[in-house]
């Protein structure tokens, strides 16, 4: 099955075609229910990507003047352009080794101008310092993680950098001056009790981490399930402020080659976060492979939760997106879509 049909891990995560039935969540959580919700009608911007050369991203940060687009199958990962769609710089060429790009799924750009990047292929995080774009030398940076475990989902602030991956030892990782300690348990999950951290690490293996601007805190949504973690970030340690299990995965355990097979019938969860220092902004699907195949990459709402873990409000989406960016100075949501012509759109928040 294509690598869009669930975008991390070919080598751990399966569909399984089984006819196993999805309970569905009750109706007063906040990912189904209508309760605070309101639909984003009003358009402030549609920028047709397609018209200035720009043809289906990934994921694209409006900055300025500037595009940066992220294209998981494109020649170059990381593309820079300006608004009639000129590329002022490509990076990360496909392939393993020096300046090269493998596997990204997504990019942050935070308060400070630091761009980042996960290369689970090359197990190494990407930084650009957007602030010194234009001036020689500009490019990419490289953070190489530990080799012993895989990591596959990393977020840094400042010298902090906590990840989640196929880990035994724990839930989150935490290195700082390249010592890296683990922390926190899986999921509590009756119908995985029995089973091994080595199978709960695959289960629970794709993820989008998204640290507070100020550092103090950062949130885990899980792209397979409903379940998204709110943590403290403290010097040398992690602390769990609320986890929650809107609904667990659906899917069966086994082990080797294909140890995690989802149903055709589990709903995808949390496509894409991004964080500003008030809220946290969940694209969130709710499809299921079984009923939209590929179009299951679609986030039919953004859910907003404080800090705490508490749901705030609910934007329904008119356009479903595949990835979204928050601007600070504009405080607006820029959704793209690639369905069927690559569009950014931008709406403003209240």
């Amino acid at each position: 099955m294509k690598k869009i049909l669930y975008t991390i891990l070919a080598s751990f995560l399966a569909f399984s075609c089984s006819d196993e039935k999805h309970n569905t969540p009750k109706q007063d959580n906040p990912l189904f229910s209508t309760s605070r919700a309101v639909t984003l009608n009003k358009l402030d911007g549609r920028i047709n990507l397609e018209e200035i050369g720009i043809y289906n991203p990934t994921k694209v940060i409006k900055k300025d003047s500037l595009f940066i687009v992220l294209d998981q199958e494109g020649l170059n990962k990381i593309s820079i352009y300006n608004e009639k769609g000129k590329v002022l710089g490509s990076y990360l060429p496909v392939g393993m080794g020096a300046d090269r790009g493998l596997y990204i799924l997504t990019m942050n750009l935070d308060t400070k101008g630091m761009l980042t990047a996960y290369d689970y292929g090359n197990d190494r995080l990407v930084e650009f310092d957007m602030n010194q774009f234009g001036q020689p030398g500009f490019g990419p940076k490289f953070i190489d993680m530990p080799k012993d475990k895989k990591h596959l989902c990393v977020s840094k602030y400042g010298s902090t950098i906590i990840s989640t991956g196929v880990f035994t030892d724990g839930r989150y990782a935490l290195m700082d001056d390249g010592k890296e300690e683990f922390f926190l348990d899986f999921p509590k999950i009756p119908t995985y009790r029995s089973v091994s951290d080595t199978l709960m690490s695959a289960l629970f293996a794709s993820n989008i981490i998204k640290i507070k601007p100020d550092g103090t805190k950062f949130v885990c949504a899980n792209m397979l399930s409903g379940i998204i973690d709110f943590c403290s970030l403290i010097p040398c340690n992690i602390t769990r402020i609320t986890e929650l299990n809107l609904y667990s995965p659906k899917a069966t355990l086994k082990s080797r080659r294909n140890p995690v097979a989802y149903s055709a019938g589990n709903l995808y969860g949390f496509r894409d976060v991004e964080v500003s220092d008030d809220y946290i902004f969940a694209l969130y699907s709710g499809r299921s492979y079984r009923k939209y195949k590929d179009q299951i990459v679609y986030g039919e709402r953004i859910v907003v939760f404080d800090w705490e873990g508490n749901h705030v409000r609910t934007y329904l989406l008119r356009d479903p997106f595949t990835s979204i960016s928050y601007n600070k100075e504009e405080n607006a949501i820029y959704g793209l879509t690639n369905n069927p012509n690559s569009v950014l759109i931008k709406h403003t928040l209240d």
